[in-house]
């Protein structure tokens, strides 16, 4: 992952149905990241996908990075050892989810994955404040999680500058990933705030044309 802006494709707007061949179009126009989003009913209003699909998954696309995002609750070793297991390269969950956030974070890198922690619009960014070291990334959203094809709310860029700001005076090496109402008139915002991954998810695999959806995100970005 040594480009400077990384595309991760939303398999939540994906055809579900068709979904091995959607992941393939997509990485072959370019896709850097496959994001899996792992929602519980729970911790919020949806349903969506196991472990035994990203071992599918993973079993299909050795090399794939597949990013894990975990909106479920509690975040236990059994749900974060699952998705490991499976193939998760990259894996992230709120800290509302969990009082033992630093524990967590540090097992997720035991298991052979990257480490992020992810800030809801009402999350407050003091959060990261002791957990620098233990991070590889942070995920804001950029929408309440749960739905796709939400608008993004403005006022996150704020939010992305702010953990930029706060990385950066702690001289943590992390990565600011951002999620919800990505698209061709909004990643350059949130580019020029300071993120360097963007999952985009209606605004790719829900277009007839996906070649030309990341031809527009990639021309947007630059």
């Amino acid at each position: 992952m040594d480009k400077k802006h990384l595309i991760a494709g939303s398999i939540l707007s994906a055809d579900l149905l068709d979904l091995g061949n959607d992941i393939q179009k997509a990485l072959d126009v370019g896709t850097d990241i496959i994001h899996f989003d792992v929602m519980d009913y729970h911790f919020v209003q949806n349903l969506t996908f196991g472990p035994d699909l990203l071992k599918q998954i993973r079993a299909r696309f050795t090399d794939a990075i597949l990013d894990v995002h975990l909106m479920v609750e509690p975040i236990n070793e059994k749900v974060l050892g699952d998705y490991a297991k499976a193939g998760a390269s990259m894996i992230s969950f709120h800290p509302e989810a969990t009082p033992h956030v630093d524990r967590y974070l540090s097992f997720i890198r035991e298991q052979g994955c990257k480490a992020g922690l992810v800030l809801n619009p009402g999350t407050d960014t003091s959060v990261l404040r002791y957990l620098w070291e233990r991070l590889d990334f942070v995920l804001v959203m950029s929408v309440n999680p749960g739905f796709g094809g939400q608008k993004l709310i403005p006022a996150m860029m704020e939010k992305i500058k702010e953990v930029k700001a706060m990385a950066a005076a702690a001289g943590a090496n992390i990565q600011i990933e951002v999620d919800g109402g990505v698209a061709p008139n909004t990643i350059r915002a949130c580019a020029d705030a300071g993120a360097e991954m963007f999952v985009v998810g209606s605004a790719l695999f829900g277009k007839d044309d996906i070649a030309k959806a990341m031809s527009d995100l990639r021309a947007a970005l630059a």
